[in-house]
C-alpha cells in the first residue's frame, strides 16, 4: 500500500508579512550601518546609534527644499555627518537630504555657539558656563564649567574628545581637554597673561593647539602653542609680533596652520615654521576642512571687488589660486570641495582647482554649504538646494 504524501501548506497572514518585511528592512539597515562603520573606522556605539536612528527617520521623507526658516533666529549652519546641522537662538536642529527634521533640541543659551568635527558637535554658551555634546539625533552629554570660568571657545576632536577654553579667576585664561566621556579632564593648561582665541585637537587625539593674543608696550602680539597631553610644557611655542592669530587648525598629524589678520603660518615643528604675509592684501574670509586643507580669501589692496581664493594642501603646498572681480560673501569646505558664494554665483571647486559646479543665485543668499554633490544655500527666510 502506497503511503499518502502530506503537503503542509502555510499561508502567512497580512500581519506576518508586514512583520517579516520590517525585519528584513532592519536587517539590511543594520548590515549597512556596520559596513559603513567599518569603512569609516567608526568605533563608538553612539555613532552607530546615530546612523541607525537617522536611517529609520529617513524612511519617512520630508517635504524637500526649500526649507522655510526664520532668518532672525539663525546663529550658525554647518554639515554634520552627512546632514545639515542648524543652530538657532533657541534650539539645534538636524535636516536630512529631504529637509526632514531628524531632531530639534531646545536650549536656553544667551549667546549660543558651536564647533563640529566628524559626527559630533559641541554647543556652548559663550561667556556663560553651560555646554553640551550632540550628534544628529541625540544629546550625548550636558555639562558646565565653574561659575568663575566663563567659556571663550571650544573644539570637538575626531576621537570624540573635547577642548574648552575659559576665562579664569587666577589667570587670564584656561584650557581644559576632556576625554570622550566628558566627565574628567585629561589635560589642563593655565595661561597667566594672555587670552585664548582658538583651540583645535589633532585627529589622533594626542595633541592640542591653542592661540592666544596679548599686548606689550601698546603693540598686539599672538602666540601659538602645541601641547602633547603627556607633557606639561609645550612642544611648540611661536610668537607673532603685530599679528592677531584668529584660528588654529591641525592639517595633518601634528602639523598646525595658524591664520592671522596679516599672515598665515605653517607649523611643522619648532624649527620648521613658514610664515606667508598677505602684503597689501587684506584677509576677507577663510575656511578649514576636516581633511586638512585650508582656503583663504584675500582682498587685494582691501578692495572687495578684487579678491582671490588660495587653497593650501595638508602639506602646506599651494594647490591653486583664482581671482574674482566680485565680493566673496561666503566660503565653506567639506570632503575635498570648496564652495564659494559671490553676489550672483556659486562656484564649487575641488581642492585641485577644478570647477565641479556653477550655479546662478540671487542677492538674498547669505551663505553656502556643500555635501558631496549637493550644494545648499542659506537665504533670507529659507534653506535651499542649488539646482
Amino acid at each position: 500500500m502506497e503511503a499518502k504524501k502530506f503537503k503542509l501548506k502555510f499561508k502567512p497572514t497580512r500581519g506576518t508579512k508586514i512583520a517579516f518585511r520590517i525585519f528584513l528592512v532592519c536587517l539590511v539597515a543594520f548590515t549597512l550601518i556596520l559596513i559603513a562603520a567599518e569603512r569609516l573606522n567608526i568605533a563608538s556605539v553612539t555613532d552607530i546609534n546615530d546612523n541607525f536612528r537617522a536611517f529609520f527617520s529617513g524612511l519617512n521623507p520630508g517635504e524637500g527644499y526649500p526649507y522655510k526658516i526664520n532668518s532672525g533666529s539663525i546663529e550658525d549652519i554647518t554639515v554634520l555627518n552627512g546632514d545639515l546641522f542648524v543652530l538657532t537662538n533657541q534650539e539645534t536642529m538636524s535636516l536630512d537630504s529631504t529637509a526632514k527634521e531628524i531632531k530639534q533640541t531646545a536650549h536656553t543659551y544667551s549667546k549660543p555657539r558651536m564647533s563640529t568635527r566628524g559626527s559630533k558637535a559641541v554647543v556652548y554658551n559663550q561667556n556663560g558656563n553651560r555646554f553640551r555634546v550632540e550628534n544628529r539625533t541625540d544629546t550625548l552629554f550636558t555639562g558646565e564649567t565653574k561659575e568663575d570660568e566663563k567659556i571663550i571657545t571650544a573644539a570637538m576632536g575626531a576621537k570624540g574628545n573635547l577642548a574648552l577654553a575659559t576665562f579664569s579667576k587666577d589667570s587670564a585664561s584656561k584650557l581644559m581637554v576632556y576625554g570622550s566621556n566628558y566627565k574628567k579632564t585629561i589635560f589642563t593648561w593655565v595661561c597667566s597673561q594672555d587670552s585664548i582665541t582658538s583651540v583645535d585637537l589633532s585627529d589622533n587625539g594626542s595633541f592640542v593647539a591653542v592661540s592666544v593674543v596679548g599686548a606689550r608696550n601698546g603693540e598686539i602680539y599672538s602666540k601659538v602653542y602645541v601641547f602633547d597631553f603627556d607633557y606639561k610644557e609645550p612642544r611648540i611655542e611661536q610668537e607673532y609680533e603685530g599679528t592677531a592669530i584668529l584660528a588654529v587648525h591641525f592639517a595633518k598629524n601634528d602639523n598646525v596652520v595658524a591664520v592671522g589678520n596679516n599672515l598665515i603660518s605653517f607649523i611643522k615643528s619648532a624649527k620648521n615654521i613658514e610664515n606667508i604675509e598677505y602684503g597689501s592684501s587684506v584677509l576677507s574670509n577663510f575656511a578649514f576642512s576636516e581633511d586638512g586643507f585650508t582656503a583663504l580669501v584675500l582682498s587685494e589692496h582691501g578692495s572687495t571687488n578684487n579678491e582671490k581664493l588660495i587653497c593650501y594642501s595638508t602639506t602646506f603646498n599651494e594647490t591653486f589660486t583664482t581671482k574674482f572681480d566680485k565680493s566673496v560673501k561666503s566660503i565653506y569646505m567639506y570632503q575635498g570641495r570648496i564652495s564659494l558664494l559671490l553676489d550672483n554665483k556659486v562656484y564649487v571647486y575641488r581642492t585641485s582647482g577644478n570647477v565641479v559646479h556653477e550655479y546662478d543665485v540671487d542677492n538674498t543668499a547669505i551663505s553656502v554649504f556643500n555635501l558631496g554633490n549637493r550644494t545648499y544655500l542659506y537665504k533670507i527666510g529659507e534653506i535651499a538646494r542649488c539646482k
